[in-house]
Parts: C-alpha cells; structure tokens; sequence
C-alpha cells in the first residue's frame, strides 16, 4: 500500500492541489457574483424572468344627476395585414367571412392590391365578442389586432358644449372634461409582471386591467331629459327666426343647481375634428351681451325700497318720448304711455319710466345695486370659459350712464349671470352660486357637493315676493303674452336689446331674451333664454324668445317634470 502511494505520491498531490484550486475558483465567482456584483446579476436575472409595463386607469365616467350615462369608455378594433410580409391568405379570407360577412373575393382583392406595412380590413369596429375574436386572430399568420380605447357620448351634441370632449392623446378639451381633467384622468402606475417560458407574459389581467387607478366618476347636476328639452327648443327657436344662434339656461331656484345648458349651433364629441373652434363654445356662460329690458327688475326693485318713491303713486312717462332736460338725447317707448305706476312701467317695459326711476336713485346707488346682482363678477359655476360681464367703472359712467343701464345698455353679462338674478326673486331674495356637480365618486371615497352657496342677501321676502306678481302681470298683460299658458302662470321679462358693433348700436341686429320663473306660484324653474341676431321684425324677446320658454314649460307639465325638483331654500 505505501508503495502504490509512494510511486503515485505526486500525481496525488497534483490532484488534490487541483482540487482545491478549483474550489477557491468556485469560491471567489460565488463571492463575486453574490457579494462584489450582486445587484447586476440580480437585475439581469430578473430581465429574463420579469418585464415592466405601463398601466393605466380607465377615464371616469360622466352621469348626469339621476346616474344616466352621458360619457364613457369603449373599447375599439382594428384587424389589419401586413402585406409586404408572410400571410395566410385563406385562413385571413374565411375570418372575415365567417366573423363580418365580407366577400372572400374582395378581401382577396384588398390583401393583393394593397403592398404595404399597414393594410386595414376592419378599422374602428365595436366587438361585443372581442376575447372570442382574439382568440381566433391570435393563430393566423399575418392577421394583427389592435385594441384601443375611445370616449363615447350617447347623447352626442345635447350637451356637448358642458360635456366637452377628450382628444385623441386622451386629455380633456372643453366643458366638463377640460375642468375635471385631473378628477377624471386614470393614475398609472410602472408594475413588474412575471415572464413564463418563452418569454411570454403571465400576469395579463394585471396588465390589461387595474381598477383602483381607474379615475373618478362624475355626477352632473342636470337632468338630461330637461337637457333634450332645452336642447330641441332652442334649435327648433332659432330655426324659426332664422337666427345667428341660441342659448339657454335653467336652473334650480332654490339651490342653485343647473338642471340644463344648452346652446345651438352645436357640435357632436363623437366627431369633434370635423367642426370649428366656435361650436364647442358654452354661450350661456361665456357670451356676453347688452340684456335690455330683462334687467329693469333690479331699477324697480331699488324703486321700490326707496323713501323718495313711497307716496308716488305713477309717473309720466310722456307718451313715448322723453329729452333728457340739458342734453340732446331723446329715449322713446315702444308703446306710448302716459302715467304708470312702478309696476306698470315693469309690466309694459317702459323705458321713459325706468330711466325717471334712475334719475332720482342717482348714479352711484344704480352702479352699486347692478353690482350687488353680481354685474360685472363670475358666478363661480365650475366650468372653463365662463365670462365676467362687464360694467365700466364709476368714475368713467358719462353723465346719463346710469339711465342707460338701468334700460339694459352699456355693460353686459350671461346667461348664467341673468338666471341667478331672477332665481333670487323667485328664493325669497337670495343671490347664489350656480352648481353643476352633485358628487364626484372615486374607488374609495364620495364627495357630495349639496351644500347651496349663498353669496349674499340682495332683497327682502316681501320685495321678491311683490316682484314674482308684478312678472306675471309682464306675462299676463305685458310685453310678455306668447308665453302664457293657461292654468299654469308664468312670471317673466322680456327684452330686445340693440347689439353693439363697431363703437355703434345696429338697427338691424338684436339679442331678444325672455327671464322667466315657473310655475309662478312655486317658482322652482328659473329659465334665461337668448336669440342672438334673430331676422328683423322677429327680433322681438315676446315674438322669439318668449315662445321658446313656453314649449319648454309645457312639455315640462307634458312629462310630469312640474314638481320634480321642489327643494324649498333653508
């Protein structure tokens, strides 16, 4: 036995001297790649067994108060071929036929006819079996799928200038989506997933789908069957005088909520590329016009809490035509009056009465009343553009400024501007801020938004409770009869007012308006309608506008909408 080891003493030795360095090899590339450069082959490791992806929410939804869906989410497909590459042309041909019916000839055709990169077969389809067709496309040679996410407006151009629209980068452009954008956009999120063998991916639910990033849902304050209403009537409005455009609003008196916007002409969000920048402009909130005679309630209202009018019991109104003494300006009444009392000069809108009104309530009291009514000031309503108005400052009125404002000229302001005027005569004399959302609903928490917003106290109960008779008799016996409808008072303002363009007023272009409350003995509508540049001799508010107000009033009684929304302000 030594012998053996003594003649193989040194082959041994070669061996084992092998044997250990071998194992110190093995040793330093353990401590190599596990302590010296551990994160890189960690990194790599994780390379060939994971993949990073991208994931985004859904955008949320828009409903309007009553949970009816007026924005969302739908999915789309495009099946298109790669011709300058291999394809299965018979498998592709009995796809389509089987799938869409579509001629094996013409398909073939296509697929022949057509060498290029991109080859669509079916672009933009809505497929209610998409995992299905998956399915079937994902083993034909050459056929691709891509699936991608489109907003949908099921009511299209009814209230698209509210709703807005998102672009094709998915971000919110007018209305409601332009201001909400960050409320409604989903939250993304970098998330490792699992490789399985071949590099394919394991974790798709994860990948295609992750509702806790999904954005927020909206609920709008407005009623989308009176939204139709508002929408039709005023198209059907402007259509009848021939006008430029139309607008209009209602709202709650007593809460403020806006119940319906609208204006014409219109676009469609499903298809917003094919009409110009104007259309997507909400002229109830950002058009800003002269109002005329639907703004003599706030002159009237201050007559009728002033000392100086107490025992006066009318006032000459001069049969029509009245110089201002010292100047050369003469004001003129569409119908000769002589004497009137204050609420007849409302009721038969006689400009010569107001403008006498004026001048004993004096420049300033006139300029700080139009300013307590919000003149000159937003509403606050959240939406984008919504304009302030405009009234010129004290100082800079000229010496009969404060006679023309109080007959509707030389400032401007908004629908919306006008509707919370008239929604504090009809609340008991409160001036509020107009809401449009309800609640705002994400995956873990809601917020209501039903606190009423009150900017501030602007007349008494008795003053707006005098005021509410004095418009019905405007409606009943004054410039306002083609609104009447029988059983059913309304009270209400007309106006015509004369636009100013190029430093001038025009003879032949007008805004006509009709400022109503309905039912006038629970006068929870609030309605501000708007004709701008009707066709002449149909430019009056009682020939144009009121008419307009009286179809929406009826078919509001027509769909039992009377008492829908009677919420008494507390």
């Amino acid at each position: 036995m030594n012998r053996i080891y003594i003649a193989h003493q040194s082959k041994l030795k070669r061996v084992i001297n092998l044997l250990i360095a071998f194992g110190l090899i093995i040793s330093f590339r353990y401590f190599y790649v596990q302590v010296l450069n551990a994160n890189q082959y960690s990194s790599k490791i994780e390379q060939k067994t994971t993949y990073i992806k991208n994931i985004a929410g859904s955008r949320g939804n828009i409903f309007d108060r009553n949970g009816i869906l007026l924005a969302t989410n739908i999915t789309k497909v495009d099946l298109w071929v790669n011709t300058k590459e291999y394809y299965d042309m018979d498998s592709i041909l009995d796809f389509f036929y089987e799938n869409f019916n579509l001629s094996k000839t013409d398909t073939k055709n296509l697929l022949i006819k057509e060498k290029a990169n991109y080859v669509p077969i079916k672009k933009n389809i809505i497929l209610p079996n998409l995992n299905q067709i998956k399915k079937q496309v994902i083993p034909i040679k050459g056929l691709k799928i891509d699936i991608h996410s489109q907003r949908f407006y099921p009511y299209g151009e009814v209230c698209s200038q509210l709703i807005g629209y998102v672009d094709h980068n998915g971000d919110g452009k007018a209305g409601v989506e332009l201001k909400f954008d960050k409320v409604l956009k989903g939250k993304e999120k970098i998330e490792r997933l699992d490789r399985a063998i071949g590099s394919k991916s394991k974790n798709k639910n994860k990948e295609q789908y992750n509702y806790t990033l999904n954005g927020s849902d909206i609920y709008l304050t407005i009623d989308i069957e009176l939204q139709k209403i508002l929408y039709e009537e005023i198209i059907q409005g402007q259509i009848n005088s021939n006008a430029k455009s139309a607008s209009g609003v209602i709202v709650n008196s007593f809460n403020g909520d806006v119940l319906a916007i609208a204006g014409s002409p219109s676009f469609d969000p499903n298809n917003y590329e094919k009409y110009s920048l104007d259309k997507y402009k909400n002229n109830a909130i950002s058009n800003q016009y002269e109002p005329g005679s639907t703004i003599k309630v706030i002159p009237v209202l201050d007559t009728m809490g002033s000392v100086d009018f107490k025992n006066l019991e009318s006032i000459n109104c001069e049969n029509g035509e009245y110089k201002i003494s010292n100047t050369t300006r003469i004001i003129h009444d569409h119908e000769p009056h002589e004497g009137l009392s204050i609420s007849e000069i409302l009721i038969h809108s006689s400009n010569i009465g107001i403008a006498k009104m004026a001048e004993i309530i004096g420049p300033k009291d006139t300029y700080k009343s139009l300013r307590k009514f919000g003149i000159g000031a937003k509403t606050g309503i959240d939406l984008p553009g919504e304009a302030r108005g405009s009234i010129r400052n004290l100082k800079s009125w000229s010496r009969l400024s404060h006679l023309m404002v109080s007959i509707g000229q030389e400032f401007s302001l908004t629908n919306i501007q006008l509707s919370m005027i008239y929604a504090s005569i009809a609340n008991g004399g409160y001036l509020l801020k107009p809401q449009i959302i309800k609640k705002i609903k994400s995956i873990d928490r809601e917020e209501n938004y039903t606190k009423i917003e009150l900017i501030r106290k602007v007349m008494n109960t008795a003053e707006s409770e005098q005021m509410i008779e004095i418009l019905k008799k405007a409606v009943l016996e004054g410039t306002g009869r083609n609104a009447i409808i029988d059983e059913y008072p309304i009270a209400g303002k007309t106006g015509t007012a004369e636009k100013f363009i190029n430093g001038t007023y025009s003879k032949d272009e007008f805004v006509s308006s009709f400022a109503s409350l309905f039912p006038a003995s629970d006068p929870v509508y609030t309605c501000i309608i708007s004709v701008d540049s009707p066709e002449y001799n149909k430019h009056w508010g009682n020939i144009t506008a009121a008419p307009i107000a009286k179809e929406i009033f009826l078919r509001i009684i027509k769909n039992n909408f009377l008492y829908k929304f009677n919420n008494k302000l507390t």
